[in-house]
């Protein structure tokens, strides 16, 4: 009886450890992974699918061990629940689309997930001699306009990409920017992106242009645009789909810069091009032609000069200042910049000049030294001044005038300064001059705002009525004549009346006695006659070769 009973208790203990062992089993992970295709040719996209009996988390796999020796899509990744018969079971399940960029063979390896480790996997790689090269996709261009610079000298770097495939083709596409190390690199502008044909095939095209500036001499490399993505092409014939990596790397260019000759004379002005002009106009806008101009006391002339120079931009430019007589009242607007293309920078400079005093006048001329960056040689560019022969206006006012921004009274040279740290510092106390007058004007009521409107308006007409109101009249002559110079009007009687309205303005300004003269008339006619003009918009123009 005892061994009887013995032998129960030892069989009940064999059971129970089985039941625990098969218990242990039915919970155990397991993961497999397959693939849609084990035989493909280079570059064409099969499926992965790795499958787990348990509910996991996404990131438990990481595929960045197939980057190796495959293309990677974007993984997809879900879960699922099923209960049969009261059984319930969980599964996990990744599919990710790849293809192999290496001919031969390409193992997937094992994932392992919660001690389960799945079985890697051998792909048979071959070639497929229809496979497009990848210029026939994408292709990146890139022209540094020049090799040879002078410090402070600069070149475009022209660069353009080219996708000859459809964009939606693309996947993780990626412009890889320009590097010029040692040199400064700035954009010009935004890029562009249009549509274009190129050999009766549609592409898509992206320009954008770097200027590249020269700071010391030395030898640096400059780097252009590259490209980095793959393309998602369909072969019709074959019905497979291929993963093409299109990268394209970037074109290198060597740059040369020269030191600053030792017989140099002046402020240190490199450029491959530069042009120094100037252009008279008397007070109805009319040229004046000649060393010698006729006018009277009060009578307003206008000096525009402009100075365009290729291969230096606009932080760089020098500053004009020109000494005029303590007889001339001057009048100067800021320089203004604009972009001539293919890498010229434009200034120009506008200057009012009111003689205050009869008798000959000599107004300067201008000089700027610089160095001819293409000739190698120092050259200067020059205009030249005139005489003015002032005659009395109808009554003078030999008192001191008030004088606004006049310049210092020397009849000598024209200084040419290096613009230096000043634009920089210039620049940045603007921009927080600006940034606390927005705050001030978020701080503010409505009502303070209505009485803060003193700012003169960015129109002409309503910049001149402006000034007219506050009694400013060398800034509402100035502004006057511009506006009737640049705008076109229909009624030339009206535009008359304006121009005799703004003479008799000036010519009050210099009475000796004091006379009265109304602005009320001249702004009545500025409203009338600004209803009436014109203005003309630029044509775009059609894509050129870098």
């Amino acid at each position: 009886m005892v061994m009887i009973k013995y032998l129960k208790s030892y069989i009940a203990f064999i059971l129970a450890i089985l039941s625990l062992v098969a218990s242990s089993t039915a919970f155990a992970t397991t993961i497999q992974a397959t693939v849609s295709k084990n035989k493909v040719v280079k570059n064409e996209v099969f499926q992965l699918k790795v499958v787990v009996d348990q509910k996991v988390s996404s990131d438990d796999i990481d595929f960045s061990v197939l980057e190796k020796d495959f293309y990677l899509g974007r993984p997809s990744f879900g879960t699922s629940i099923n209960i049969i018969n009261g059984k319930r079971t969980s599964y996990s399940e990744w599919n990710i689309s790849i293809a192999a960029q290496r001919i031969g063979v390409s193992t997937i390896p094992a994932f392992t997930v919660d001690g389960a480790t799945s079985q890697p996997i051998a792909i048979q790689v071959g070639v497929d001699n229809d496979q497009p090269n990848v210029d026939d996709l994408v292709e990146v261009q890139s022209h540094l306009t020049k090799t040879q610079l002078y410090p402070n000298e600069s070149a475009l770097l022209k660069t353009r990409l080219i996708i000859k495939a459809d964009p939606r083709r693309l996947q993780n596409p990626q412009i890889i920017p320009p590097i010029a190390q040692g040199l400064t690199l700035a954009a010009e502008g935004e890029a562009s992106q249009y549509q274009s044909v190129r050999d009766g095939m549609e592409v898509t095209v992206v320009d954008q242009d770097f200027r590249v500036t020269a700071d010391q001499a030395g030898e640096f490399s400059v780097s252009g645009i590259g490209f980095k993505g793959s393309v998602v092409y369909g072969n019709n014939r074959s019905g497979t789909t291929r993963l093409i990596d299109a990268s394209t790397p970037a074109e290198q260019f060597k740059l040369v810069v020269h030191p600053i000759p030792d017989n140099y004379q002046g402020n240190w002005l490199p450029a491959s091009k530069l042009s120094l002009d100037q252009r008279w106009t008397d007070s109805s806008g009319k040229p004046i032609s000649g060393e010698r101009y006729e006018t009277k006391v009060g009578e307003s002339i206008t000096r525009e000069i402009t100075l365009d120079i290729d291969g230096i931009t606009a932080e760089r430019f020098p500053n004009i200042n020109v000494n005029y007589p303590n007889s001339i009242r001057i009048y100067q607007e800021k320089p203004q910049f604009s972009d001539l293309g293919k890498g010229t920078t434009r200034m120009t400079l506008t200057q009012v000049l009111i003689p205050q005093q009869e008798g000959e006048i000599a107004l300067n001329d201008i000089s700027i030294n610089w160095w001819n960056s293409t000739e190698k040689q120092q050259q200067t560019a020059t205009i030249k001044g005139i005489t003015l022969s002032v005659t009395a206006g109808e009554a003078l006012n030999t008192s001191e005038p008030v004088v606004l921004n006049t310049l210092p009274s020397t009849a000598e040279t024209i200084t040419v300064k290096d613009s230096g740290v000043w634009p920089y510092l210039t620049a940045l106390f603007a921009a927080l001059w600006l940034i606390t007058l927005v705050l001030l004007f978020k701080a503010t009521s409505a009502k303070a705002q209505r009485k803060l409107e003193t700012t003169v308006p960015s129109k002409k007409s309503e910049a001149l009525i402006h000034a007219l109101t506050k009694g400013d009249m060398l800034q509402a002559s100035f502004l006057g004549k511009q506006w009737l110079n640049e705008t076109q009007f229909n009624d030339d009687q009206l535009k008359q009346q304006v121009k005799d309205e703004l003479e008799a303005m000036n010519a009050s300004v210099y009475a000796t006695e004091k006379r009265h003269w109304d602005s009320k008339k001249l702004i009545k006619l500025i409203k009338k006659l600004d209803k009436q003009s014109t203005k003309i918009k630029p044509s775009s123009g059609q894509l050129e070769p870098l």
